[in-house]
């Protein structure tokens, strides 16, 4: 980074008319603001930019917004550090004023040196010469002329010795750009070389004290002496600088910039700045207020930063040196400067809202009118015609007044706004939308009144009025921008055309100045932002936000002489060049953000702005050669869970330690508070005011961190890159997810069966209490006879005992009674004996046979492989149908009946398994299906029959079995054939095998 001199801002009229003294822009940092006192001995720079100051009360490290302070708390031996170096391996070594050295390293300091031979040594400096090879050598130098001498060496560790010379008195210690050890003492230098001394005579130089010493970037040192400053080149005197400015003039700091500016400092007097190329001495601490006070020492940082130390009053930052300012303590009348005009010999005539100053020669002045009184009214513009000012303002009168001061012509007016245009009007802008147009100026002339928008008075501000170069006459207001023709008829008289923006909303609003470039472009700075019109093609063009900075509130605009723009705004000031644009404001070093006006000085090369709280000049030549580097990140702490690192390398955190706080800083001295940062830990950057970063909820694996800064008008630093490792805690491991899914596995089968088994038994008891229903219907259906059953029997048996056939009556009795025992013995049981059930059918039917007088025939078949005294069929499942083959089919034939039941295993089918069913079939020969229904009434029979159907359907559809009951009408097979055929399937789930299967049965058939 390059920064030129202040030789153009500082030195003031002998060199240039254009330019002036004035206070530079700078920080001021005392014990308040965390330094740890407000005297300050030394001040340096260590290798990660951080600076550090030796105190009276302690040492400070400083990073640009934060103090931190070490005190003897926190290891050193007293608080009163007179001297500070850096070694060579980025340690620093802590001169204490009376009980010897510290040393700071890896954050913890210790005692490195505090006596000689049981005495504490005294510090008044330290130096440190690392000029040879495995070798580091510190100069301490105390009281009476001693200096110790401490050499640490790869090979043989830490030693010491003692320099002491009586005949010379040693003021200090410095080391020259070629290496060579120089002692300042009272009859002048002498090299220090093996730890003798040896005097180096100096051409045009005669024995004298020498105070202090600084390097040249131009390989020559400055001393300075009593009354003088020498620059010195190879042992002679190249130039030199009489000092005789304040009393005893004993030059006792100094200090060479990169620029060759010279920094210098009076006992007790201030300090004084020399521009490169320059013999005029500037009084730089009765600009600060330290024309009484002894500067101790002087520092340039890395960012041409000058540091300036001062005895009880802290530490000056100069920075942003391109910018210098005035103020009412200056002399200024009031700190809003509303207008700004200079002449052609480089005078500047200021507007305020107290009146008019003059900057003249250096020096600030009020203007005084008639009798004398200093002006108190409100200044809105000044305009240089022919280097006569026109001022307009609120005034005490309504009338011009001609002042004079100095050879400075004004011409003063009620009014906001002023223009002359070419054909010679005079034009005055007002309050009340209105502009008064004359052609002279002066107090008998008489002023034709125009309305600027629409036909009536009306509060409306005329901010700026404005004549391009093609004579179109611009009107700057309140309500917006008028482009208005105003022209001189042959009558004389003044005519008046206008036009306007309205749907442009940058001009159809406040429009507050107005300006026109070389390329033909005419500027407008407004409320809504700026925009441009091209004189050439008529085009408009607005400007909102350019490159995310906000234009609005835009106050003035003015170019360079490279046709940048400068844009005042009421946020700071903007210089638009092609596609970049840089801001400045009062972090910068503006006297502040509020830009009320513009002007450029060409003869200078500088921009003169008023603010509200005064007047800032910068210097264009020294802002363009000022090209900031990024500032530089540094990672200052990381902590993880309660442990804080301080080695980040290889960082692997532990599986509980996922809350990581990282905080960092990026060194910027010249506006700190500026700095903005961004940083990524997965795709996305994201932007951050703050110097600290705090993760909470980080999962466990690699990251790779990446920060970067910027400061104001700075592009973005390199990223600084962190890579760290989270070690996964069990929840994130690969077994925890196996166990999970394996759990998740385990609890939905577990649900899953336990739905199952829930819903499987719902069903079961279901079904269960389905059949157990049916069940005791039917056991209460085989409890009970048929009525027409018994009572056509007791008629039978009555019959009977009529014809006195008492031994048949006694037979049928008989039977009955078996049969009714049968019944009851069988009602209780789910399943019984096909043998049983085949007797019951038999008794039954030789009962209905003896009663129907051997009107049918029946017969009883069983398979050759049917076993009745082992098979279990359901109980009274086959009797229902008999009977109703027998009522319904039979008797109503009038035919000789006949009625078959048989009992055959077959194979079946059932979902692709075939499977044993006892198949059981009842035939009868009656009248068929078809015409059973028509005479069929709802009787015990038809629901005896209905219960079984139901009771056999529901155990085969739990059973997922095939309907186990068919019925088929003989007549629908064969014309020649009637009759019902009953079809009753049990597959093994319907019936049971009581014992093992014996030998097959002889077949059984029963014909009666």
């Amino acid at each position: 980074m390059t920064i030129r001199t202040f030789i153009l801002t500082l030195i003031g009229m002998l060199l240039t008319v254009a330019i002036y003294p004035q206070t530079p822009s700078y920080y001021h940092y005392t014990s308040s603001d965390g330094l740890a006192s407000s005297t300050v001995y030394q001040i340096i720079q260590d290798r990660d930019g951080f600076i550090w100051f030796a105190t009276a009360n302690g040492l400070s490290k400083f990073d640009g917004k934060q103090f931190t302070t070490y005190r003897t708390m926190d290891g050193l031996n007293s608080n009163s550090i007179i001297s500070i170096a850096e070694g060579d391996k980025g340690e620093l070594y802590i001169g204490n004023f009376e009980k010897g050295i510290n040393i700071l390293k890896d954050g913890i300091i210790k005692n490195y040196y505090s006596n000689v031979n049981g005495r504490n040594i005294v510090i008044s400096f330290l130096m440190i010469d690392s000029s040879k090879k495995n070798e580091q050598t510190i100069f301490a130098y105390g009281r009476w002329g001693i200096i110790i001498v401490i050499s640490e060496k790869k090979s043989t560790g830490l030693t010491s010795s003692i320099i002491k010379k009586p005949s010379l008195r040693i003021y200090k210690l410095e080391k020259l750009q070629n290496g060579n050890i120089m002692a300042l003492t009272t009859t002048g230098l002498h090299q220090l070389k093996d730890s003798l001394f040896s005097k180096v005579p100096i051409n045009g130089l005669s024995d004298t004290l020498i105070y202090c010493l600084a390097n040249s970037n131009d390989g020559s040192y400055l001393i300075g002496t009593k009354g003088m400053i020498y620059r010195i080149k190879k042992n002679t005197v190249i130039g030199s600088y009489k000092i005789d400015i304040a009393g005893n003039n004993e030059v006792v700091t100094i200090l060479c910039d990169r620029n060759n500016n010279i920094w210098f400092s009076i006992m007790n007097k201030g300090f004084y700045f020399i521009a490169s190329g320059s013999n005029k001495i500037i009084d730089m601490g009765t600009k600060l207020g330290l024309q009484n006070t002894l500067v101790n020492t002087y520092f340039e940082d890395k960012e041409g930063n000058i540091w300036v130390s001062a005895f009880g009053k802290g530490v000056y930052c100069l920075n942003n040196l391109y910018l210098t300012s005035y103020n009412e303590n200056d002399g200024l009348s009031n700190n809003n400067v509303y207008a700004i005009a200079n002449d052609k010999y480089g005078n500047l005539i200021l507007g305020t809202f107290n009146g008019i100053s003059v900057l003249k020669n250096e020096s600030l002045t009020s203007i005084k009118k008639l009798f004398f009184k200093t002006q108190t009214e409100y200044i809105y513009s000044i305009k240089n015609i022919n280097n006569e000012f026109y001022v307009g303002g609120a005034l005490m009168f309504n009338k011009i007044i001609d002042i004079s001061f100095q050879g400075i012509k004004l011409h003063m007016f009620q009014g906001l706004s002023f223009c002359k245009l070419r054909n010679g009007l005079y034009l005055i802008g007002s309050w009340s939308n209105s502009i008064r147009a004359s052609r002279e100026f002066n107090l008998d002339s008489k002023f034709s009144t125009f309305i600027v928008f629409g036909d009536s008075f009306t509060l409306n501000r005329i901010n700026d009025i404005f004549e391009d170069t093609k004579k179109n006459t611009w009107i700057a207001t309140s309500l917006g921008l008028c482009k208005a023709s105003i022209q001189i008829d042959k009558t004389g008289k003044v005519v008046l055309k206008k036009s306007f923006f309205s749907t442009n909303p940058v001009l159809s609003s406040k429009t507050n100045s107005i300006y026109q470039d070389n390329n033909h472009n005419v500027w407008f700075a407004g409320e809504m932002g700026i925009a441009r019109y091209n004189l050439q093609n008529d085009s408009v063009y607005t400007y909102t936000k350019i490159n995310g900075y906000d234009l609005s509130s835009s106050t003035s605009i003015v170019s360079d002489n490279q046709n940048r723009l400068w844009i005042g705004n009421m946020k700071g000031l903007y210089l638009f060049s092609g596609d970049s644009v840089k801001y400045l404001n009062r972090q910068t070093g503006l006297a502040s953000n509020e830009v009320l006006s513009l002007s450029y000085n060409s003869i200078g090369n500088s921009l003169i702005i008023g603010t509200s709280n005064g007047i800032s000049f910068l210097d264009i030549s020294l802002f363009n050669n000022y090209n900031p580097s990024p500032p530089s990140m540094k990672v200052t702490s990381i902590k993880a869970g309660d442990s804080v690192y301080t080695n980040y390398t290889d960082l692997v955190f532990k599986p509980d330690q996922h809350d990581i706080t990282i905080d960092f800083k990026a060194l910027y001295f010249s506006s700190p508070g500026s700095v903005k940062y961004k940083y990524k830990l997965d795709n996305e950057w994201i932007t951050t005011d703050y110097g600290s970063l705090n993760f909470i909820t980080l999962r466990s694996g690699t990251y790779e961190l990446q920060i970067m800064a910027k400061a104001q008008n700075t592009g973005w630093s390199e990223p600084c890159l962190l890579s760290f490792r989270i070690l996964p805690r069990f929840t994130e491991t690969l077994w925890f997810y196996i166990l999970i899914i394996l759990s998740f596995i385990v609890i939905s089968l577990f649900i899953l069966i336990l739905s199952l088994r829930m819903n499987t038994k719902k069903i079961r008891s279901e079904l269960e209490l389905t059949e157990r229903i049916n069940e005791l219907k039917h056991q209460a259906l085989s409890a009970m006879m048929n009525p027409h059953f018994i009572s056509n029997s007791l008629n039978s048996v009555q019959y009977l005992v009529n014809s006195k056939k008492y031994e048949q009556a006694n037979e049928y009795i008989a039977m009955m009674a078996k049969l009714m025992r049968k019944n009851l013995d069988t009602a209780g049981q789910a399943f019984i004996q096909l043998s049983e059930e085949i007797t019951r059918l038999k008794l039954y039917l030789d009962i209905e046979k003896l009663r129907f007088q051997e009107n049918f025939t029946f017969e009883i078949v069983v398979g050759t492989d049917v076993n009745p005294d082992v098979i279990m069929i359901p109980n009274m499942i086959i009797q229902p149908f008999v009977e109703n083959s027998l009522w319904h089919g039979i008797i109503n034939s009038g035919n000789k009946g006949l009625l078959t039941v048989s009992f055959n295993f077959e194979d079946v089918d059932i979902d692709s398994i075939v499977c044993q069913s006892l198949i059981i079939k009842v035939t009868d020969n009656g009248i068929g299906i078809k015409e059973a229904k028509k005479h069929k009434k709802e009787d015990h029979i038809s629901k005896g029959i209905h219960i079984i159907e139901e009771r056999l359907s529901l155990l085969s559809t739990k059973m997922h079995l095939p309907q186990p009951i068919m019925f088929e009408d003989l007549s629908s097979q064969d014309n020649d054939s009637q009759g019902t055929k009953v079809i009753i399937s049990l597959p093994p789930p319907l019936y049971k095998i009581s014992i093992p299967e014996a030998n097959p049965a002889t077949p059984l058939t029963v014909k009666l």
